[in-house]
């Protein structure tokens, strides 16, 4: 598992290196904006999500919360888009940083991934025990929204009681639908 972060991360360093530091800043900034905004009011705009959801509160605000990081993801790229032919300096330390940048926001993608694929218990607990870096790869956003957020933040034990409350989740019976059929059939 260490060889496949360590492999993304030096994806994400070229990447970087070949994007400058100017653009990675503001892709960087985007990135954290994102998620402090999805946190902040997934459960506000979850309130509108909640009747297609069977007012399963933590399904509409995961994907209000979810929503809210894309639009805020895809304004950031369009303001990356404005700036480049702006963005001029390609020296190499503009590219050094920026390969920086690059790995930085690499760092916290794996993390955030890492996050989803714990709430289906991916990967399992012998992997995460062996790893070098897991637990530190792991803890990045929580660390970060809670440094962002300030010292009352509870981000990692929000993201701990959703993976739990998910694990409580069963699914609602389905209803009875044959009587539509049949009314369907009648009314041919």
């Amino acid at each position: 598992m260490d060889i496949i972060i360590f492999a993304i991360l030096l994806i994400g360093f070229l990447l970087g290196y070949k994007d400058g530091l100017v653009r990675k800043l503001i892709g960087l900034i985007g990135l954290i904006v994102a998620v402090y905004l999805a946190f902040t009011y997934s459960e506000e705009f979850g309130i509108y999500l909640n009747p297609i959801f069977n007012n399963e509160d933590y399904l509409s605000n995961f994907f209000a919360g979810l929503i809210i990081f894309i639009v805020a993801i895809f304004v950031f790229s369009i303001i990356k888009r404005l700036v480049h032919p702006l963005d001029k300096v390609n020296r190499f330390f503009n590219q050094l940083f920026g390969g920086i940048a690059g790995a930085i926001q690499t760092l916290f993608f794996i993390s955030g991934f890492l996050l989803f694929l714990n709430i289906f218990g991916i990967p399992d607990q012998e992997d995460r025990e062996d790893s070098i870096v897991f637990n530190e790869v792991y803890s990045v956003v929580p660390t970060v929204i809670d440094f962002t957020l300030g010292a009352d933040s509870t981000a990692k034990d929000f993201i701990e009681d959703y993976i739990e409350r998910k694990e409580n989740f069963t699914l609602p019976e389905l209803q009875d639908t044959s009587f539509i059929k049949e009314n369907q059939s009648d009314s041919l």
